[in-house]
């Protein structure tokens, strides 16, 4: 079975395939336009990933500062898991900074988006791009301090 057949058929099998073709540096036997796009495709799900997190992050810095009253230990826990899993995904993946500002636009959209699921306030509540910078996204402190415990 030559190795796009494979790829169609059989994905983890052509995975499994070409990893050992790479481990035996035997180039012949790589499916090189696969192979391209495979690993365009990873780069994509590592910005996503971050996209998703920021839209997590900001979604609830939303809620946070336009529902004071309703704020909770699980909003504080939540804001808390996302800084520090932006910031160590960053550090596996730095090259990711370059492309911060169309994340942040990217994040505030689905961030919006999942305030607008979660409570009652109008899309007009909200600015139409995002007040927070990264730093400030990215800061323990600000807005919500996730330096200490939950004070309700």
């Amino acid at each position: 079975m030559d190795n796009y057949s494979l790829y169609e058929t059989d994905f983890y099998g052509w995975t499994q395939q070409q990893a050992k073709a790479l481990e035996n540096q035997q180039i012949l036997d790589l499916d090189w336009s696969n192979l391209q796009e495979e690993i365009q495709a990873l780069g994509r799900q590592e910005y996503r990933e971050l996209v998703n997190r920021l839209s997590v992050l900001i979604g609830h810095l939303l809620k946070w500062q336009y529902q004071s009253e309703k704020r909770s230990r699980s909003w504080f826990l939540t804001i808390r898991e996302q800084r520090r899993a932006i910031k160590r995904h960053l550090r596996h993946n730095p090259s990711l900074k370059s492309r911060l500002e169309d994340a942040i636009i990217d994040g505030y959209e689905a961030g919006v988006d999942l305030t607008l699921r979660e409570t009652d306030l109008p899309l007009r509540t909200f600015p139409e791009s995002s007040p927070y910078s990264f730093d400030q996204l990215l800061n323990h402190g600000f807005l919500c301090d996730t330096n200490g415990d939950w004070n309700n």
